[in-house]
């Protein structure tokens, strides 16, 4: 039978898929099909229109996106269109094919990151530049970026040394690049641009190589990638653009959303088609991210629509502080998974990767499997992991493996030879490696030579962190930062992007030892370094166990493409979603874009969180809530005044009881609720202790009433309600008991 390209489309679809001469631009918003669109209109190509398979050329972003299509177009077809690709390595194999014309008489071979910055490194040498003053990471991506935005990088007006270093580096690199027959990643474009811009044949003969083009994610292109589009569109014009102006959400890495809303001005004679019909959510999901992303200028005028059922209303989950939040969202998604769901429907989403944490633990807390996407578990990252070394090194100071992270971070000089020479040393003299730092006459037989500053200043750091008091680990975790000056040696080694998200991971080790230190003031940094250790070896077990069903945690930015029937976006509050930055809003419009991609992934059900109060960083703020629930209409939630701006009261209020409101599904309003046990959360064991509703006295949060218990009993925790300012908190039964009285 043949293949009826039209059949189960609607008329919006059909009309993508039948255009076949000229520009066309197809706006598809969220969950609108457009992937099968784009399949289906190669399919047409190949089978109405007689176009042979090696003449489509079809671009999209990921390895992942071009594989799924090459995929569907072979169970639509049964052949192969091998042009079906990524931008890179599309130049790629335009460059193979065409080796003289770039310059080049044999193969050459790719650069990879760290080939490339030893090329730097050499550059480095060869201009007799200091790395320790000018990193030679912050000249590749100041290299990198111009390249991208097509800039000629020997007319460039530097405005700082490092810009200065990056331009003359770029000279020596260039060449040695093309002595050693060798290009980066970023030439795999720049050089079919540049070339094709020389040379009017060979570009000729590329764009009649493929009549037609076709360009996925169009709002997420940048210069050079819009360039050359232009460069091998033009001529024939048979230009499909496919993408969403609302989706654009990567120009903090270069995007530029102007090439989407641009495409008309570009190729007046276009035709538009907006693919408006969702299949994905339901309508009351579909209308608050409507109201939410109609409040941007920058867009094409669409609204997205679905024949899907009304749906459950919106839920807002407007509690205290971020404990709570972790607490409701965990007992939210426990209360669904025993009414059937699998862990895998749920999916929760935050702006930040620092604020996965008090996520994480939430739901380890409840014994809830998860995984990270795009990401790693947050005790589990590099730069967390740096930080702990030093704090570890405070009670274990013959931990070697610490000691060599100390070292290392920030970077100090110190190469592996030293390093080997402090711990021999160590090794000779029966003491741990620290005690050469402390000691003015063991320090003196290694800091020598070009090894005697370096150990210098790390011994002077080491000193001081050393004497700091160890009975608050988040005073204890600040001084530190302090001292050890991580955050400038992310900034110095790192991207601007990565590195701010390096800084805020640490900077979260100081709620996470704030909060520890409030719930057992005596468990010290020893304690609060137990905690971590357990919370890192439950995750890896997890891991270990092969269970296939978990609940999501990721990023918004990662969330983009997926789709979940239940969707957590939490920290829904001003200057953290919209994300503020030395309290000032970026890009607001991006950020708005950016909720609307959150709301737009989830299928049956949304929640959106907020709080009172936030540590985040280790600072308590209170911010209001996020102006986009503000734009999401009332009628969406369950209250009509869910999302009301109301001034907050002067102190903070007794925590509600988030857990039994969720486990029966009520809305989460920390006016309104009140802890009242559920069956199963406050069913009694023969090993708890007290009973609920039973008076007792804590010897530091004074007096209390027990509401709830959770667990099992080797994991059993107990919830007190105590007086004001302190609410309710949840306790580890083992623990509190010697801190607990019967009043």
């Amino acid at each position: 039978m043949a293949l009826d390209v039209y059949k189960d489309m609607n008329d919006r679809q059909r009309e993508a898929i039948r255009h076949v001469k000229g520009p066309l631009l197809v706006v598809a918003g969220a969950g609108s099909g457009k992937t099968r669109v784009i399949t289906h209109r190669i399919a047409n190509l190949i089978l109405s229109e007689g176009v042979k398979p090696d003449a489509i050329l079809a671009i999209t972003f990921t390895n992942k996106a071009a594989k799924e299509m090459k995929e569907r177009i072979h169970r639509l077809l049964n052949l192969q269109t091998p042009w079906i690709t990524t931008f890179h390595s599309a130049g790629l194999r335009i460059m193979k094919q065409e080796l003289p014309a770039f310059g080049f008489t044999d193969e050459f071979t790719i650069l990879d990151e760290d080939d490339q910055l030893r090329l730097y490194k050499e550059a480095f040498k060869e201009l007799k530049l200091d790395p320790k003053v000018i990193d030679p990471r912050k000249v590749q991506w100041t290299i990198s970026r111009w390249k991208n935005e097509l800039v000629d990088i020997d007319k460039v007006n530097t405005v700082d040394d490092g810009e200065v270093a990056a331009q003359k580096v770029h000279v020596i690199y260039d060449r040695m690049c093309r002595e050693q027959n060798k290009v980066d990643f970023d030439d795999l474009l720049v050089r079919p641009v540049r070339t094709f811009e020389r040379d009017a044949a060979l570009r000729q003969r590329w764009a009649e190589r493929f009549p037609f083009m076709l360009v996925d994610e169009y709002q997420d292109t940048n210069k050079v990638q819009y360039r050359l589009i232009r460069l091998l569109g033009d001529g024939h014009r048979n230009i499909c653009a496919t993408g969403d102006p609302d989706q654009a959400i990567y120009g903090w890495r270069g995007a530029d959303i102007e090439n989407i809303l641009s495409f008309e001005k570009d190729f007046p004679d276009c035709r538009k088609v907006l693919l408006e019909q969702n299949y994905r959510s339901t309508k009351v999901i579909l209308r608050a991210a409507q109201g939410v992303v109609q409040n941007n200028t920058q867009r094409e005028d669409k609204t997205i629509r679905t024949d899907n059922d009304e749906g459950k209303p919106l839920s807002l989950l407007a509690v205290d502080d971020e404990l709570d939040e972790s607490y409701a969202v965990s007992a939210a998604i426990e209360r669904m998974q025993r009414d059937g769901r699998p862990w895998s429907d749920f999916a929760v989403f935050y702006r930040t990767n620092a604020q996965s944490r008090i996520l994480e633990d939430g739901l380890r807390r409840r014994g809830i499997p998860y995984r990270i996407v795009g990401g790693h578990r947050f005790y589990d990252r590099a730069e967390v992991k740096d930080l702990l070394a030093y704090l570890k090194l405070l009670i274990n100071p013959s931990d070697r493996a610490a000691f060599t992270r100390m070292t290392q971070v920030p970077k100090r000089g110190l190469g592996e030879r030293a390093l080997d020479i402090v711990l021999t040393l160590a090794d000779d003299e029966l003491v741990a490696p620290c005690e050469i730092l402390e000691r003015d006459d063991l320090l003196e037989r290694v800091a020598v030579g070009r090894n005697a500053k370096p150990l210098q200043d790390l011994a002077r750091v080491w000193r001081i962190i050393r004497r700091h008091p160890r009975a608050n680990p988040a005073d204890l975790v600040r001084a530190m930062l302090d001292h050890a000056q991580l955050e400038d040696h992310y900034r110095k080694v790192e991207e601007s992007a990565k590195a701010e998200d390096m800084c805020a991971n640490i900077r979260e080790v100081v709620t996470a030892a704030e909060q520890y230190h409030e719930s057992y003031p005596e468990g010290g940094l020893s304690g609060f370094l137990d905690l971590v250790a357990l919370n890192t070896e439950a995750g890896a077990r997890e891991e270990r166990s092969g269970e296939v069903e978990r609940v999501t945690l990721m990023t918004l930015h990662a969330a983009k493409g997926l789709e979940f029937p239940v969707v957590f976006i939490t920290a829904c509050e001003e200057n953290v979603f919209p994300l503020a930055r030395a309290g000032v809003i970026g890009d607001l419009e991006e950020e708005r874009r950016l909720m609307y991609v959150g709301i737009t992934r989830a299928m049956q059900e949304l929640y959106l969180s907020r709080t009172r109060l936030r540590m985040l960083y280790g600072q308590t703020n209170r911010n209001p809530p996020s102006r986009f629930l503000d734009e999401i209409p009332s009628e969406c939630f369950k209250a009509k005044d869910a999302t009301g701006r109301h001034p907050l009261p002067p102190e903070k209020p007794p925590r509600p009881g988030l857990a039994q409101a969720l486990a029966s599904g009520a809305l989460v309003s920390g006016a309104s609720l009140r802890r009242r046990p559920s069956n199963e959360d406050s069913a009694p064991l023969p090993s708890d202790p007290w009973t609920v509703g039973q008076q007792v006295r804590h010897r530091i949060f004074g007096d209390g009433v027990v509401q709830t218990f959770h667990g099992p009993a080797e994991a059993r925790t107990v919830v007190i309600g105590f007086a004001p300012p302190v609410g309710a908190k949840e306790l580890q039964v083992a623990l509190a008991q010697a801190k607990i009285s019967v009043v």
